[in-house]
């Protein structure tokens, strides 16, 4: 099946957005992207009244080496693009992260995921080496912890403002309160995964031990972009990961 003429857009500007050689351009291709799948997903819920125009819902597999951090950053920017998250241990320490949710949330919640890893991955070696000269297994799984908890906040602040109704796209439109719209893909996505799959939930640790590696972490979970195209009209208060 060909992919949509919207999903054909959000690549192209999912490859502008990973394309190193021009900062201003990749920032400016989240911002479209963001808005661009708000927009989408308040206008699908207008018409969700008719079973027949509803999207599917379906989940895509990427498959990374397993770690904790990567499950919580998974499952918090899959809530943050109307999806839901799970993940199969394979064996051998990898595992398929599963994303759940119409095309067009999963394809850029799965993209976004991926584009976070990475980068966090890259600069906490980065950053072992500048401190310390080599990788130190403590302060990187330390920066991992930080960055995973400053990203899960993140999510939430953005989701709380988006339900607010607070939020902006980049042309400077306020875009309505997106309570119902979390609501009702949250509530298919669920329907779905009851349907499909027997889920085991499990409790998911990390632990910091390198105070400098938590800090740069933070750091850098600030400044990892998970979303340009909304912005709130107010600073957006820190939920936390309660």
């Amino acid at each position: 099946m060909q992919d949509s003429r919207l999903i054909q857009k959000m690549k192209k500007l999912m490859a502008m957005a990973n394309d190193k050689s021009s900062e201003h351009e990749a920032t400016t291709a989240l911002r479209q992207l963001h808005a661009l799948l708000a927009k989408h997903n308040i206008s699908m819920e207008q018409i969700d009244s008719a079973d027949e125009d509803r999207e599917e819902i379906q989940e895509s597999f990427e498959q990374h080496k397993d770690r904790p951090w990567k499950r919580m950053v998974g499952l918090s920017i899959a809530k943050l693009y109307f999806c839901e998250m799970y993940y199969v241990n394979l064996g051998g320490g990898k595992s398929n992260y599963a994303f759940v949710g119409t095309e067009a949330n999963r394809t850029f919640a799965l993209a976004i995921f991926n584009m976070v890893v990475r980068t966090i991955e890259r600069e906490s070696r980065a950053e072992s080496r500048k401190l310390y000269g080599k990788e130190v297994s403590g302060f990187v799984n330390s920066f991992w912890t930080g960055a995973m908890n400053r990203i899960c906040e993140r999510c939430k602040e953005l989701i709380e403002s988006a339900k607010a109704g607070t939020l902006e796209d980049d042309e400077g439109t306020t875009l309505p309160a997106m309570v119902s719209t979390y609501d009702l893909q949250s509530q298919r996505v669920n329907d779905w995964l009851s349907a499909n799959h027997n889920l085991k939930q499990t409790k998911t640790r990390t632990r910091a031990t390198d105070p400098n590696g938590a800090r740069a972490g933070r750091a850098a979970g600030d400044r990892v972009q998970l979303s340009r195209g909304l912005q709130g009209k107010t600073a957006p208060k820190a939920l936390g990961r309660g």
